[in-house]
């Protein structure tokens, strides 16, 4: 929507938004369940103060010289472009019938008129912002400071997030409800599975909206707004989970195992995916980049919060399977299966090539690399696709043996390397690689 590298205005930099733009505007979600148009909502809006007050401190980039120094217009672009996405959302949300509403939000016509006229009012100062030749670490400060405390102050945010906590497990499947809801546990037992599910189906939720950027090819930078609502989530769960470890007497219990090992393996997954993948998204320029990013990161959070999921539904039930919590773990468990004995077949076929690089061995390695190319390469992140692919090039345009040795070797510590980290997956959790 927007060209950083552009001298000319910003689209709509001089419009006050109203319902008459956006009535022209293409709906991003049309024909939406109520509920979830007032979700995705509160996703995007909750994630927009996430993103104010928690980036900068918790997973901007990690050079912190070059994070005070560099040039803050990625960010102003980011931060107009969630103020059109809400105030899109907001206008959907009031051609909903304003009865169903109020059951779902509890918020009046005003509240979400009075919402409205706020972020336009930012949207328009936020457009004039980007038109400046200069936006320092300063700017952004005083912007994202002012813009937060606009949200916060915002009689719907309040209700908006309470009603993506309240909503609580209704996002899950209806399975793994009714195994939460109707069982025999002790209530405090009872109470701590619940809240976790509740606390666990709102990350899973706010996830899907960066699963659907990712499905439909949409630019993913803004997607670090999700996720830092979601950060702030998973911190809010942890601490949940900990306050509650620490009412407990009994620590060999089985719900004392459940909630540490829920809290050991969120805050973990916390590390990896916005320390190692999200930290400094904002100022990245590649593409391919930044989809690789994005995707490592939700598929860690996704798969690691409905691990946990599952954790508690065999506490409840010990004898249900992942499948039947998650009907996607079925598909998944197939193509990791799947993927897992291709790499294995592609490992030793390599390391037998190099031991002895003659044409029966280089024709058996070429068959089983475009065999792989074929399918089990769709189930790699990006980020290992395009690196196996640049491998599957260097093969055919190596001259002699000299060459091909070494980069054969390459080749296989890089594929006995991608194998360790597949064979990590959480659903493989109890299929053990054998040999």
């Amino acid at each position: 929507m927007f060209d950083q590298a552009s001298s000319k205005p910003v689209p709509y930099s001089d419009t006050v938004y109203t319902d008459e733009l956006f009535a022209r505007y293409k709906p991003r979600f049309a024909d939406r369940e109520p509920i979830d148009l007032i979700f995705d909502l509160g996703a995007w809006l909750t994630g927009l103060n996430g993103f104010l007050n928690i980036y900068d401190r918790s997973i901007s980039e990690a050079d912190r010289t070059n994070a005070t120094t560099r040039d803050r217009h990625p960010e102003f672009y980011l931060t107009h472009d969630a103020l059109i996405r809400v105030s899109d959302l907001l206008r959907q949300v009031r051609q909903l019938d304003q009865a169903n509403v109020k059951s779902l939000l509890g918020a009046s016509g005003k509240e979400i008129g009075d919402c409205s006229a706020v972020l336009q009012d930012c949207s328009v100062l936020n457009a004039a912002l980007i038109k400046s030749s200069n936006l320092s670490y300063a700017e952004w400060k005083a912007w994202r400071q002012l813009l937060s405390g606009k949200i916060s102050k915002l009689a719907l945010y309040d209700r908006l997030d309470a009603t993506m906590s309240a909503t609580g497990t209704r996002f899950l499947p209806e399975d793994l409800q009714q195994l939460i809801s109707s069982n025999d546990l002790p209530l405090f037992e009872k109470t701590a599975a619940s809240s976790v599910a509740a606390r666990l189906s709102r990350i899973l939720r706010s996830l899907q909206i960066v699963r659907g950027m990712l499905t439909n090819d949409e630019p993913l930078k803004p997607s670090i707004l999700i996720f830092s609502g979601v950060y702030e989530e998973t911190r809010l769960l942890i601490e949940h989970v900990n306050n509650s470890l620490s009412r407990f007497h009994d620590e060999e219990t089985e719900i004392f195992a459940l909630l540490d090992g829920t809290s050991y393996m969120a805050t973990l997954e916390l590390k990896k995916a916005y320390f190692e993948e999200l930290a400094g998204l904002v100022a990245l320029r590649p593409a391919p980049t930044t989809y690789a990013r994005v995707e490592a990161a939700y598929g860690m959070l996704h798969d690691s919060m409905q691990q946990i999921l599952t954790s508690f539904a065999r506490f409840v039930d010990p004898e249900v399977e992942s499948t039947e919590v998650f009907p996607e773990f079925r598909k998944k468990l197939a193509e990791s299966l799947l993927l897992r004995d291709h790499l294995v077949t592609v490992m030793n076929t390599i390391q037998a090539a190099e031991q002895k690089p003659d044409k029966a061995r280089m024709d058996a390695l070429n068959k089983e690399l475009n065999d792989f190319l074929q399918e089990p390469i769709k189930f790699l992140f990006y980020k290992d696709r395009e690196s196996f692919e640049r491998f599957c090039e260097e093969i055919p345009a190596a001259d002699g043996n000299k060459d091909l040795v070494p980069i054969l070797h390459r080749f296989a510590a890089y594929v006995e390397t991608l194998l360790r980290q597949v064979n990590l997956r959480s659903v493989l959790n109890n299929y053990p690689l054998h040999g």
